[in-house]
């Protein structure tokens, strides 16, 4: 039986979106089909390649350089650190766009169409340094139709066991530990990579929108 290119394209999109753990729950209609290849693509994307690090960032000194992968979109930014309000770090591209994470949990996005306007992620770092417990997060997202649209979430976190993180000076002992997170109509898993010894996020994958997908973040 033959097999149309539509219904190859709807069962990778599918595929892919339970992968990455960013998947609106419901039936297989057709807007929410478009929906799902909006957020990651129909096919994986190659790894994008190793950006060039301005001098002028490198300057900066540790701890102030972000390099983030935008993981559907085959994008990689560099970011340096912006400024600091009640506690969000604020890091901006030269192009303009901004990410903002509290004690390195993503809270606001800014620059990517489908932004991530702001979260409530009370309860999510402690949780995520102690590598168990539960917490709620509340996030306010920028749709395609320019409206703001909130969903509540209920998380999980649970340690998954030791992983090497790689950095410049070499190997790094982690802690992975994962949050898993639903809602009414939205669920995510973001995984972290705890320092072993310093106890701070090393590295992590975090969700940002569901039209942009997720974000890979390591400190330079």
């Amino acid at each position: 039986m033959a097999v149309s290119m539509k219904s190859v394209h709807v069962v990778a999109a599918l595929a892919l979106c339970t992968a990455c753990g960013l998947l609106p729950k419901g039936g297989i209609a057709s807007k929410t089909v478009d929906q799902i290849g909006s957020m990651t693509g129909l096919k994986p994307a190659p790894a994008p390649a190793a950006p060039e690090i301005p001098a002028d960032a490198l300057a900066k000194g540790p701890g102030n350089v972000l390099i983030v992968t935008l993981m559907a979109r085959d994008t990689v930014l560099v970011m340096t650190r912006a400024g600091t309000n009640n506690g969000v770090d604020t890091w901006r591209t030269d192009q303009g766009i901004t990410l903002s994470f509290q004690d390195g949990i993503l809270v606001a996005s800014r620059g990517l169409n489908e932004d991530l306007m702001g979260a409530d992620v009370t309860g999510v770092h402690d949780a995520v340094i102690a590598g168990t417990g539960l917490a709620q997060r509340r996030h306010a997202f920028l749709n395609s139709e320019d409206q703001i649209v909130t969903r509540d979430l209920a998380c999980v976190i649970t340690t998954v066991g030791d992983e090497d993180v790689l950095a410049a000076t070499g190997p790094v002992p982690a802690i992975k530990v994962l949050e898993a997170c639903s809602g009414k109509v939205l669920s995510i898993k973001n995984t972290y990579w705890i320092d072993a010894v310093g106890g701070t996020i090393l590295q992590s994958q975090q969700a940002l929108a569901p039209g942009v997908g997720f974000i890979k973040v390591n400190s330079l």
